[in-house]
């Protein structure tokens, strides 16, 4: 592991703030990724390490909003709604106002009014050699009693922002580098997303994206007879949804990435 070497510089997402360097940790993951069905969970986003030498000043996360989300039910597409799985997925996320971390936040919202995100931000980096964690709240999700879904994996998008830029450049390194997870460059942002939904916030990388996995109460929702082992469902954003819900917005107006 490299020694952590503190840099004269400035970063800032709400406002200025002293970078310093952050030696590689694990990946931007959740601290509880499998919950059971019918329990409500208190979580983190737990983000392993900073963009090379370039702390974290404030992390934007998307959950897949149910809607416009692609489905696959063990690897194939389902056609259906994400209803014939989960019957209240929809408010089942919330974020829980917090300063442990960052002085700021807020919540992203779906045309339908649930939460499908928050952000965090400002008052503070991320600290050499530490993890930081920012708490959400995960709701009661309820598997359909006809359904033959025994686990719902839904893929969680987190951009740590290190250095704002506008969206052409999110993933152009001091360096002149593009793309990927190559922590001994100065990234402006750490993209924990969908390798391919074809955004300006996609990683390249099939194994970037963070997780959260709802596991059927077995014993008190038992499968149908007619459904043998069971299904495994995953759900993923839609690209229209990373664009609408990516973007950090303080008051109506547009604060990452820049305009």
């Amino acid at each position: 592991m490299k020694k952590t070497q503190r840099i004269g510089s400035v970063v800032s997402l709400a406002m200025a703030v002293t970078m310093a360097s952050q030696s590689v940790f694990a990946h931007t993951r959740l601290e509880v990724p499998t919950v059971t069905e019918g329990s409500r969970v208190y979580n983190n986003i737990v983000i392993g390490h900073a963009c090379g030498s370039t702390p974290v000043a404030g992390t934007s996360v998307v959950f897949p909003d149910g809607v416009t989300s692609t489905i696959t039910v063990d690897g194939e597409a389902h056609d259906g709604p994400l209803t014939d799985f989960v019957s209240n997925w929809g408010p089942s996320i919330k974020a829980v106002q917090s300063t442990a971390l960052f002085a700021d936040g807020g919540v992203k919202k779906s045309p339908e009014g649930n939460t499908v995100g928050f952000w965090a931000a400002g008052g503070n980096v991320l600290s050499p050699d530490m993890v930081g964690m920012v708490p959400f709240r995960v709701n009661s999700v309820n598997f359909a009693a006809n359904s033959c879904a025994t686990s719902v994996r839904f893929t969680v998008s987190v951009a740590d922002v290190c250095t704002l830029t506008d969206i052409d450049h999110l993933q152009t390194a001091d360096s002149g580098d593009h793309g990927g997870h190559d922590h001994g460059t100065d990234k402006p942002v750490g993209l924990w997303t969908p390798a391919d939904l074809g955004t300006p916030y996609d990683s390249g990388d099939p194994g970037a994206p963070a997780s959260l996995t709802v596991t059927r109460d077995l014993e008190a929702n038992p499968l149908p007879s007619s459904c043998g082992e069971g299904v495994s469902v995953v759900v993923n954003p839609s690209a229209e949804q990373m664009m609408r819900d990516m973007p950090v917005f303080v008051g109506g107006e547009q604060l990452w990435p820049l305009p």
